[in-house]
């Protein structure tokens, strides 16, 4: 089992070098956008949208909620994390109100839906790195911890490719989700894991209205989602796919058992 205090360490220490890091990006905001987000083609536009799609929080939802079939523990920390994140840069939003690339220079490139506004901090750099620190937590791996936080990354750095956010923007958002992480680890969650069971419990009736609302919810995300609000169909009906996928097999793995 590994250190979890290590991991706790490490968070704060990367905490504290992103809050550095946001000092000098801050000065040069513009140029860095304008130097990244002219980097395109047909493919890095592909490649870019498909990971802005993979940082949207209903798909990362279903994503953590087929974990409950596995662990109900992951999925209980990942949506405390992706709430909690939510909620901060919402109100942030409102609190500073700060106008997208494409509102305040010109020749941006766009793909995907033109916005204007609410560009502090990146909601989807938010919850791509909530859910990546929430599956981080529970994994032994180091080398699968780099992929789950290198994934993150690239869902922040699309969020500039894409012409949606500044780079200050992204930074910040990952820097709210670390700090709720670091919070929540430290002071929160020893308070309520113990309280949670670390294996599903199919007989339990509030069990089974999750795994309803589960399944549901990622249905939607297949039939309706995918095809009237994702920035790319083909990735959010991928995912969803996937999760119905996973957690169908899983679940007859599990109830084979009992």
């Amino acid at each position: 089992m590994y250190n979890k205090n290590f991991l706790i360490s490490c968070g704060v220490i990367s905490l504290l070098l992103l809050l550095l890091l946001s000092f000098f990006v801050n000065m040069y905001n513009v140029p860095l956008f304008l130097s990244l987000n002219c980097l395109n083609s047909n493919l890095s536009d592909a490649f870019w949208i498909s990971m802005t799609t993979l940082g949207d929080g209903l798909l990362l939802g279903i994503v953590l909620g087929m974990f409950i079939i596995v662990n109900p523990r992951i999925t209980l920390l990942g949506l405390i994390l992706m709430a909690s994140s939510s909620v901060a840069t919402n109100i942030i939003k409102s609190l500073l109100p700060t106008i997208r690339p494409a509102a305040f220079l010109p020749d941006v490139h766009v793909v995907g839906p033109l916005l204007r506004s609410g560009s502090f901090p990146s909601g989807h750099s938010a919850a791509a790195f909530a859910t990546a620190l929430a599956l981080a937590h529970f994994s032994s791996s180091r080398t699968l911890r780099v992929v789950l936080l290198s994934f993150a990354t690239l869902v922040g750095l699309s969020r500039i490719f894409v012409g949606a956010h500044f780079p200050n923007d992204v930074l910040w958002g990952i820097i709210i989700s670390l700090a709720i992480y670091e919070l929540t680890s430290q002071f929160l969650w020893p308070q309520i894991e113990p309280n949670v069971p670390d294996h599903p419990v199919l007989y339990n009736n509030f069990f089974k209205v999750l795994i309803a609302v589960e399944v549901i919810t990622a249905l939607f995300c297949l039939i309706i989602y995918s095809q009237e609000f994702a920035e790319s169909p083909p990735v959010a009906i991928a995912v969803s796919s996937g999760v119905l996928t996973f957690f169908s097999m899983a679940f007859l793995k599990l109830n084979s058992r009992y």
